[in-house]
């Protein structure tokens, strides 16, 4: 079974995605409801949520629009967090070697880069070009940095994190976030959606 259903019932081909079936009022409930770092934080801190906070990082109408899309594929492919992926590579090289760890890594590329070509189509966008995708990690850092700050416990003999990095600089944001309620994240991100994705601007379906 290469499909799955959508929270309305729609069939989605994860082999093969095809924008017209992306409706992005599906993706905003999906992201609402799907935790970050296997839900291991005080409080359940969802993809949605973590794309809210990151949106306060961009400050351009072309960045906050694909801001918006960059988690957009774990939609229908589940949110695997880093240490995951850095443990499937590990145990990958541990089995097979480094070159079925590397074809292991292209394969989860491409399926990503599959979902992420069907949405970005379907929102009448470009993929980010170089600058912007580095601004967009950026953003994403700092996104993770104000999570840390604000829903995560960190023990008395800590391992530091990637943002730990003195030469990337990287601060959370001002703003303190709190917990927010499934509907109430699916609703905003919905709403941001709609502000600045071309695609609902020109009155395509998102509910």
């Amino acid at each position: 079974m290469t499909w799955m259903p959508t929270v309305t019932g729609l069939p989605v081909d994860l082999v093969h995605p095809k924008a017209h079936e992306v409706d992005f009022a599906e993706i905003a409930h999906a992201l609402s409801h799907i935790n970050r770092s296997a839900g291991n934080s005080r409080e359940p801190v969802s993809v949605g949520l973590h794309t809210l906070i990151g949106l306060d990082f961009c400050p351009t109408a072309s960045l906050r629009a694909k801001w918006l899309l960059h988690d957009a594929h774990e939609a229908r492919l589940g949110d695997a967090t880093s240490p995951f992926k850095a443990a499937l590579t590990a145990v990958a090289i541990e089995l097979y070697g480094p070159e079925v760890a590397d074809q292991l890594a292209v394969v989860r590329h491409e399926l990503e880069a599959r979902h992420d070509g069907a949405i970005y189509a379907a929102a009448h966008l470009p993929f980010p070009d170089a600058l912007e995708a580095q601004a967009l990690k950026h953003a994403d850092l700092r996104a993770l940095a104000t999570e840390r700050r604000d829903f995560y416990t960190r023990g008395p003999a800590p391992r530091p994190w990637a943002i730990d990095d003195p030469a990337l600089g990287i601060r959370p944001g001002p703003k303190v976030w709190r917990f927010l309620p499934p509907i109430e994240v699916e609703e905003r991100l919905l709403a941001c959606f709609r502000t600045h994705l071309p695609a609902l601007q020109r009155g395509r379906r998102a509910s």
